[in-house]
């Protein structure tokens, strides 16, 4: 089996040779199988990347023509991430499925295990991995088919070192326009690489349930609540009005009886309320009680002594940590930043200019602009 697959392979580097773009794809086929160890893979390979894989070159999005919108948009992300002006493989198919399908993609997990080099350029060489990375900037649906459009990505980068090999050639990696964009480009980079790793630390699943806890607590502390109370004007009558409710009589009735405050007509009913905007003893005891609940001991505040009975709680309509998990670790990240970016800039030697001194009035200097 062993020879016949090595005939296989120098029978074809022996053919008449192809277009460069062609011979990237029949190598991308013979490249897997072999590093894969089963002919099948290339089969299901071939049978997977039916429009781009197959054909001759890559259909691409004729740059002449104006793109659909939601194109226009990746188009101009791809380029922001160092693709320059390439235009994007062709549209990938719609998503197949079935056993062919798996083993395909346990083959690609199989690749970037092994990182193999997949194309080399005057001697560079372009490895599985820097592939599979460079389809990080292009629409999801072309992610999420990849193996579709791999051989399509190894071309874009092939034409991208081209590309770059000739601007070298041409001495653009010395002129100074040039190496000031190649500096701002680093510093994104550096600075996109530090909020990565300090969000990857900080923003954890823990700390997201943590930060998730809170919001439910916090919500849950001033969730609108109704609530009767009996307001006495002694501790003692408040001690009697609770042992004749421990005896059985009903909380309505004896509001009505004993309360001096203008709810006793009501039966002592405040209606609904937020907690925080009552008095900190009277929101705190309320807090404690269950619904149908009554204060053991009487409340005091500047109004007096209280017995406070819990009728209901609002629903918490609350959403789920699965539901708010998005939203949790896109203020988590935020937050992260902020802090990471005070620090810095407390510890740096930081000089902002007055702004007549952006309009050219730098006369009255640096030293007013500091007071």
């Amino acid at each position: 089996m062993a020879g016949r697959e090595h005939n296989r392979i120098v029978g074809t580097l022996r053919r008449p040779r192809r277009p460069a773009r062609q011979r990237l794809v029949v190598g991308f086929r013979v490249f897997t199988a072999t590093l894969a160890g089963s002919l099948a893979v290339a089969l299901i390979l071939a049978s997977a990347l039916p429009a781009t894989a197959q054909s001759a070159a890559p259909e691409a999005v004729p740059q002449s023509a104006p793109p659909a919108p939601q194109d226009a948009q990746d188009a101009q992300d791809a380029g922001s991430q160092g693709l320059g002006d390439l235009p994007l493989p062709a549209e990938p198919p719609a998503p197949a499925a079935g056993p062919e399908i798996a083993r395909l993609k346990e083959a690609f997990q199989q690749m970037s295990a092994q990182n193999p080099v997949v194309a080399r350029v005057n001697g560079h060489e372009i490895r599985w991995a820097e592939v599979v990375a460079s389809a990080d900037d292009l629409p999801a649906r072309y992610r999420d088919q990849i193996e579709s459009v791999f051989p399509a990505l190894i071309d874009r980068l092939v034409d991208l070192r081209l590309l770059a090999d000739a601007a070298r050639a041409e001495g653009l990696d010395e002129d100074a326009a040039v190496r000031r964009r190649l500096a701002a480009y680093e510093d994104r980079v550096l600075s996109g690489a530090l909020v990565e790793r300090i969000v990857a630390q900080t923003v954890t699943t823990a700390s997201l349930r943590q930060r998730y806890d809170a919001l439910v607590a916090s919500r849950r502390g001033d969730r609108e609540i109704h609530a009767r109370h009996i307001l006495l004007d002694s501790e003692a009558a408040a001690d009697a009005a609770i042992a004749r409710l421990d005896a059985g009589e009903v909380f309505i009735s004896l509001a009505t009886e004993l309360s001096q405050g203008p709810s006793a007509e009501r039966g002592g009913d405040l209606g609904y309320f937020y907690p925080s905007r009552m008095a900190p003893a009277f929101a705190e005891a309320v807090l404690a009680l269950e619904p149908g609940e009554y204060t053991a001991k009487p409340v005091r505040t500047e109004f007096g002594w209280h017995v406070i009975l819990l009728v209901a709680r609002q629903a918490d309509n609350i959403p789920s940590f699965l539901d708010m998990q998005d939203r949790l670790r896109e203020e988590a990240t935020k937050a992260a930043v902020d802090r990471l970016l005070l620090g810095l800039r407390q510890d740096a030697a930081l000089e902002m200019f007055p702004e007549d001194a952006l309009s050219g009035g730098a006369g009255t200097g640096t030293a007013e602009g500091a007071q």
